[in-house]
């Protein structure tokens, strides 16, 4: 009896963690969206989603002020989730508007760029370079699909082994198990996430509609610029800007080559804490 209840109790959590890496690691079906309606803007309207690093308003700050360095005023929304996977960042734009961490409003705000910024928490759970860029693919689409020109940060070098190294037993025994799951025992790296969504983008055309801003730009090893970061996983003030500037240079690079105009008007820019809104002067 005694065998029989162990063999039982083993069972039940042999399922439940079963169930557990299925709901983490399963490739979930697209949302429907629904289509909006594009309008002119009066000014550049950018929306900015992702995790930890896009959470704030510092990058929000940097990209307002590199723009105005240009003579264009714009209106910025930012969403950010610390810690957010792809898969949550993708689920979050279809979240209730009340609910944590919803950024249903960059579907509904007649943006004209979301940057998306994501890859680093993707990399440190083990999530594996399919599932990354699949929920990649889903969210550059979707933004598309609502006539929002996606900038997409490839995956951003960062302290990876420090990070994976910082995890407790439980996580890091969950990521050995996730690895002989997902790559046949693999820890992977970095590259192998920024060759997969390449690939990707290449093989659905994506690409040919997207801004893709080679994160390498702003630092191609970590542990030669440091000065970067402000830990292993995020970036410092300094890095930020350098990220920011090269953003704002790319998106110009485009509005340049399709000879947009965008219409200046006489407004300010206001910072709150989770976004730069730009209101008419006097209010």
């Amino acid at each position: 009896m005694r065998i029989k209840l162990l063999l039982l109790l083993a069972g039940m959590l042999l399922a439940e963690f079963g169930y557990y890496l299925y709901k983490r690691y399963s490739f979930e079906p697209r949302h429907i969206s629904r289509h909006e309606v594009k309008h002119r803007n009066e000014v550049l309207r950018i929306g900015i989603i992702g995790d930890s690093w896009a959470s704030g308003t510092t990058l929000d700050t940097i990209i307002s002020n590199e723009f105005l360095k240009h003579g264009l005023k714009t209106e910025i929304i930012s969403f950010g989730e610390p810690e957010a996977k792809t898969k949550q960042i993708y689920d979050n734009l279809y979240a209730s508007s009340g609910s944590p961490y919803s950024s249903s409003e960059i579907l509904h705000h007649n943006l004209d760029y979301c940057i998306v910024l994501t890859g680093t928490s993707d990399a440190t759970g083990e999530m594996g370079a399919k599932f990354y860029a699949y929920y990649c693919s889903l969210i550059i689409s979707d933004l598309l699909k609502n006539n929002i020109e996606p900038v997409f940060i490839t995956m951003p070098d960062f302290g990876f082994k420090e990070t994976t190294d910082s995890l407790d037993v439980l996580q890091k025994a969950r990521n050995e198990v996730a690895s002989l799951i997902i790559d046949n025992g693999s820890t992977g790296s970095l590259d192998d996430y920024r060759k997969q969504i390449g690939q990707l983008l290449k093989d659905t055309h994506l690409q040919d509609s997207t801004i893709v801003v080679p994160f390498n730009m702003v630092c191609d090893d970590y542990k030669k610029h440091k000065i970067l970061y402000r830990n292993s996983g995020h970036l410092s003030t300094a890095g930020k800007q350098k990220m920011g500037k090269l953003i704002v240079q790319y998106i110009l690079d485009q509005l340049h080559r399709s000879n947009s105009q965008v219409p200046l008007g006489n407004r300010n820019i206001v910072i709150s804490k989770s976004r730069s809104v730009i209101q008419p002067s006097g209010s």
